[in-house]
């Protein structure tokens, strides 16, 4: 939870329907937000009904304090005052509106930066209205749309499909889009004649792909007689992995130029799901006039209850701009009632599996966590740590975290394939204490929600090589005590043991599963699991 207070604020609940369901709520309080699968443990989960009653919860609320609901929908567009599943909890339709869905990412994105000025530019899959690029000016508490793409282009041809389809293309579905970036950096140039986008005058992009899903890449492929390998095999395609990859560049880098040349401002403000695309954003940086980048931890669809939040705050009650998001920890904290009831196993609070149950733990208190958990880190040892309120977003940033040193690869690798259950080539990210991070990798600037991805130093090649992926890159998160407690801490402690400054750090949750929310599920998790030891809070768990 975001604790900010402002008696003058109202209540305002965000919710979104389809994938990536969930709930925030901006109180006089502060601001509380969850994603639905956190809480039914269904990844890309749509709903919001339980992630509102967690964020009542949390906050001390009832549905009848609220004062304004705001919606948003991903493709089709929603009426006026849509009510959804609120319907049936029988609240006053007039507390209803709605959001096109690129203006609550662009709320989100803006209204969260820190920045009293700034481009924004919002590229996805699809939002309301065929949109898939959409450009803003935002000025003070204004945001002013100032360009996208062609209403009467196909959806397809905007770049977030167009990297969809080369998803598909390699096997995998269009939310796994974050496999391509990492397997683009296997693949290399084998057709550099051939374009995959053109940008007009306007800033409107388009692909040259032709059909729908896999289908496109395949027939793109056929078309410009391109020897990719088979489709849907991993390894043969890691050639298209970098097309895609290296096209999306190069496209969103001319129209962040295009903008600049036109606009003239120096910030921008980045949303949607392209841009957890942490290799464009760092371009964006290098490669273009641009000084100062913003990119919320939620910037997919994640962030899309936040968003429309934000755009009841602002658009619809006429607050002024007043948020500056320095950490993801916008969940809520968990009671020594709520650990010990899953720790002892009473079950009062939250009932358990077979597994759990029948698995023989003990647990300790710890006075110092940090200093201990960093002791069986250098030790080699990989732990699940559980600590305060969970993360907004997908990347799990120290609150919810798999944490190993960052020294062995193969260490890495049994994380990869004993703990994770996932492809040996995907990489992980090295969380780095802030102030040391411009020894380790080539940025100058915070990164403290993994969306920037930096070139690795010979520092970082010789002593934490199990986190710099094979292009000697990696997605870097720096770590700072203000913003992160004893995340910091951990950091500071394990530098204090090894004099390296960095932990690899990976979301705690198994292959196709939600990061975890509660307790329960992290006992559930690490009870089933390799893991060699569970910390929640300062409670250090082991099996018997």
């Amino acid at each position: 939870m975001l604790y900010y207070p402002n008696p003058q604020r109202k209540n305002i609940v965000g919710f979104n329907t389809g994938h990536h369901g969930g709930c925030a709520i901006i109180s006089k309080d502060g601001v509380v937000a969850m994603q639905e699968e956190r809480l039914n443990r269904k990844k890309y989960s749509d709903g919001y009904l339980y992630s509102f009653f967690y964020c009542l919860e949390t906050l001390g609320l009832k549905a009848s304090d609220i004062d304004l609901f705001v919606s948003s929908s991903y493709h089709q567009n929603l009426s006026p005052d849509f009510q959804g599943k609120f319907k049936e909890l029988g609240i006053d339709n007039d507390k209803f509106i709605t959001v096109d869905h690129h203006l609550s990412h662009a709320y989100s994105a803006y209204f969260l930066s820190p920045f009293d000025e700034a481009i924004v530019v919002v590229i996805d899959g699809l939002g309301n209205n065929g949109d898939t690029e959409s450009y803003y000016i935002a000025k003070g508490s204004k945001i002013t749309k100032v360009g996208g793409n062609d209403k009467n282009r196909p959806a397809y041809k905007g770049i977030g499909r167009a990297y969809e389809t080369f998803t598909n293309y390699c096997g995998w579905s269009a939310q796994e889009a974050g496999k391509t970036m990492g397997l683009s950096a296997y693949g290399k140039e084998v057709c550099p004649d051939v374009e995959l986008y053109k940008i007009n005058d306007k800033n409107e992009i388009e692909s040259f792909i032709e059909g729908k899903y896999h289908m496109g890449a395949m027939n793109f492929v056929k078309n410009n007689s391109i020897n990719f390998g088979e489709p849907f095999s991993e390894f043969e395609n890691m050639d298209a992995a970098y097309f895609v990859q290296d096209r999306s560049e190069k496209v969103i880098i001319q129209l962040v130029k295009n903008l600049y040349e036109k606009h003239g401002i120096k910030n921008i403000c980045l949303a949607g799901g392209v841009f957890l695309n942490g290799i464009i954003n760092k371009k964006i940086l290098e490669e273009t006039q641009i000084e100062n980048v913003f990119v919320p931890p939620c910037c997919d669809d994640t962030g899309q209850p936040f968003g429309n939040a934000l755009y009841g705050h602002h658009a619809h009650f006429g607050m002024e701009k007043e948020f500056n998001l320095k950490n993801a920890y916008l969940g809520r904290k968990y009671s020594d009632d709520e650990i010990f009831d899953v720790l002892e196993k009473k079950q009062v609070i939250y009932s358990l599996p077979y597994k759990t149950k029948s698995t023989d733990i003990e647990f300790v208190k710890i006075e110092n966590i940090a200093q201990k958990t960093a002791e069986l880190l250098s030790e080699g040892k990989v732990v699940a740590w559980f600590q305060g309120e969970s993360e907004i977003g997908p990347r799990a940033l120290g609150h919810r975290s798999i944490l190993s040193s960052p020294v062995s690869t193969q260490l890495r690798d049994f994380i990869n394939k004993d703990i994770k259950h996932r492809e040996g080539w995907r990489p992980f990210a090295p969380a780095i204490l802030e102030e040391k991070v411009n020894q380790y990798f080539d940025i100058e600037i915070p990164s403290p929600y993994m969306l920037m991805v930096a070139k690795a130093k010979k520092e970082a090649y010789d002593k934490i090589p199990a986190v710099i992926h094979v292009d000697g890159t990696a997605r870097v998160q720096t770590v700072n005590k203000t913003d992160n407690g004893n995340f910091y801490d951990l950091l500071l402690e394990f530098e204090n043991k090894t004099g390296i400054p960095v932990l690899l750090n990976t979301s705690l949750n198994d292959a196709g599963e939600p990061v975890v929310e509660n307790p329960r599920d992290a006992l559930n998790m690490f009870c089933r699991s390799k893991l060699d030891y569970l910390i929640i809070d300062n409670y250090l768990v082991w099996r018997k």
